[in-house]
């Protein structure tokens, strides 16, 4: 089902191939490890459930996270920039401030070696 609602939705864009060849990675790679990301989100978000974060947030933490894992010629400060765009085109200023922190925390966990060299 996923496959084809992104291909109907790839044919209504102009894309170059590789912009589609990413959305497609990123799209089923979330997918793929939807159960793992989700563990992460909720241990990151102290004292909220995670069915209190909004769709848009959730999935912006998603796609950011999974980036993170698995793309990792990305630096983190990237990919934490471009979920704060995301969060501002399609939730707006208050939750650029959860999204942060949550994959401030999440760096400095799952990129360590990273996170550490950038505060030197």
């Amino acid at each position: 089902m996923v496959p084809s609602l992104l291909a109907g939705r790839l044919s209504l864009e102009e894309r170059s191939s590789q912009d589609q060849v990413y959305l497609r990675e990123a799209v089923l790679g979330v997918i793929a490890q939807v159960g793992e990301i989700d563990e992460l989100i909720r241990g990151a978000i102290r004292g909220r459930s995670l069915k209190s974060v909004a769709h848009i947030e959730h999935n912006v933490l998603r796609l950011a996270i999974w980036e993170m894992l698995n793309r990792l010629e990305i630096p983190y400060r990237v990919i934490i920039n471009e979920a704060l765009e995301l969060t501002r085109s399609y939730a707006g200023e208050p939750a650029r401030g959860f999204i942060n922190a949550v994959l401030d925390n999440l760096a400095r966990k799952l990129r360590p070696e990273e996170t550490m060299r950038s505060k030197s």
